[in-house]
């Protein structure tokens, strides 16, 4: 328990940038699977949007280390 409290007390400020292009690229797939609604569309916007919600939970509760701007 205590390895998973220090990763999200530490994120590296790179990590940021990831979450937010997967944050914007699941969004948008998630917006195109909900207005195509070809086959398994509902499967495809469940995945997307979840992928969307925990990259976004994790931009917004996560610590970001930004020690290399200190120096």
């Amino acid at each position: 328990m205590g390895q998973l409290s220090n990763f999200f007390s530490d994120i590296p400020s790179w990590v940021g940038v990831i979450l937010l292009v997967v944050f914007v690229l699941s969004g948008r797939l998630f917006r195109d699977a909900w207005k195509g609604q070809t086959g398994r569309w509902k499967l495809r916007c469940w995945v997307f949007g979840l992928l969307a919600l925990v990259s976004f939970c994790l931009m917004v509760f996560g610590v970001f280390d930004f020690g290399w701007a200190n120096r």
